[in-house]
């Protein structure tokens, strides 16, 4: 069928010019109880009510719409709902079905004809009503909370105060940004889950926002949370804001990556697209190929077919992960524990011996900086040549090597890099540590 054009949430619910569903009221309703909550009552009465008000519609977000989608997901519940009660049957449905097809179709304006799509559309409208209701007061509670503790924050100097309110502002902006993206690519069918009401044939390009992070929506999408936090400078909306985020992810985790996996099939383990490479690779008519990589392919068709005990021990010998399978007799192991040693813990001793905290200091920041430069850049540098011209692997096919051991390799310095990056950094945390005049109650909350 045809999906009718939806209309803009906000521009529906706050033109007056625009009819007014019954959700549409109640929205309005309950955002004005929250404006009335954050400008009449006291300080700390406000703090509470808006408090247990934020926790109240981000349960109903994650909690509540969470567990709607997933009875869709798993039973087609809510429209199976529907369907047995006859709400939207014109013989079955009574005064419930003329007053929702009435909602619905105020929703939607003149273009859109109730008969004309299924039942399963007019559910998702109705739920998209319940979702507005929902998101704009989840975030109307967490906007008028954060402005009841503006000024929380105790600044030693005026500098302080300007870098973390710019910072805030930053966040928010790089939130909205997220949001209006994720939305220009996803449009409305996806952002309100259409997906586990019906499927319909679209292609869709994931550039912009999506490309930088899986999931933006709930990742990145939350930075505004933690600008909120940065601006008011209190450490009660930053946890309230950590809390949320966790939920989000939750949500993430427990509802929707499940429906995609079943809808959409669930993408293949990296070692099933190596295992289909190799395939490809062997099975490949040796004149398709030209004449100055035939030699290479069949090299590492070879390869492929050696058997796995007469292969270099590093690609049947379980591979270091951080420090997951270390081998005391594997000379790779041994030499990333000796930098370790002598790059984070000479220092720390020298430090603890001797003193010389500023010369430490340097010393160990200096190292910091160089490690994470190059693990950001020069192997992001290496990965990206050898994504797009097979740098690395084409260097070890020159030199006598295979495609296994320069992955093989690959791994070893990535994983150097990245105990190396930790490493220096937690040198750097314990040099700079100190409890300071701090009292008992913010030594917990900043240790947590």
């Amino acid at each position: 069928f045809a999906v009718p054009k939806t209309r803009d949430m906000l521009q529906s619910l706050f033109n007056p010019v625009t009819p007014k569903t019954t959700f549409d009221i109640i929205t309005l309703v309950t955002l004005s109880t929250h404006m009335v909550v954050a400008l009449v009552l006291p300080l700390a009465t406000r703090r509470a009510v808006l408090m247990a008000g934020f926790a109240f519609w981000r349960l109903c977000y994650n909690g509540g719409l969470g567990w709607i989608l997933n009875w869709q997901s798993s039973r087609h519940g809510l429209v199976a709902l529907f369907k047995r009660n006859g709400w939207l049957d014109p013989n079955r449905g009574g005064r419930v079905y003329t007053w929702l097809r009435s909602e619905l179709e105020a929703k939607m304006g003149p273009g859109y004809s109730f008969e004309s799509v299924p039942i399963e559309f007019n559910v998702w409208l109705l739920y998209r009503q319940l979702v507005d209701l929902v998101l704009l007061n989840d975030f109307a509670t967490y906007f008028f909370l954060c402005s009841c503790y503006l000024g929380s924050a105790n600044d030693t100097e005026p500098w302080h105060a300007f870098l973390r309110i710019a910072g805030g502002l930053t966040l928010l902006a790089f939130n909205l940004w997220v949001k209006v993206d994720a939305h220009r690519v996803v449009k409305d069918y996806a952002w309100y889950w259409g997906d586990f009401f019906f499927l319909v044939e679209q292609s869709l390009t994931f550039d912009g926002v999506f490309e930088m992070a899986p999931h933006p929506m709930y990742s990145i999408g939350y930075a505004g949370y933690y600008g909120g936090s940065l601006i008011t400078g209190s450490y009660t909306i930053f946890y309230a804001s950590l809390a949320a985020h966790m939920l989000q992810f939750l949500f993430l985790s427990l509802v929707e990556n499940p429906h995609i996996e079943k809808t959409y099939e669930r993408p293949p383990l990296a070692i099933q697209v190596i295992q289909k490479s190799r395939i490809r690779r062997m099975s490949a008519p040796m004149s398709d190929i030209s004449d100055s990589a035939r030699d290479t392919t069949a090299s590492v068709g070879d390869a492929c077919k050696v058997s796995i005990r007469e292969r270099p021990t590093s690609l049947w010998h379980p591979e270091l992960i951080v420090f997951k399978n270390f081998d005391l007799l594997r000379a790779s192991d041994v030499l990333i524990l000796l930098l370790l040693v002598y790059s984070v813990g000479v220092p720390l001793c020298f430090w603890w011996a001797f003193g010389h905290s500023q010369l430490v200091f340097v010393y160990s920041a200096a190292q910091c900086i160089i490690w994470v430069l190059f693990r950001t850049l020069v192997l992001g540098l290496l990965l990206r040549k050898q994504s797009t011209s097979q740098l690395i692997t084409r260097w070890y096919i020159k030199h006598g090597g295979d495609g296994e051991e320069a992955f093989s390799s690959w791994r070893a310095v990535y994983n150097t890099a990245t105990i190396m990056t930790y490493g220096s950094f937690g040198l750097v945390a314990m040099i700079t540590y100190h409890w300071g005049d701090a009292d008992f109650g913010n030594l917990i909350l900043f240790h947590t």
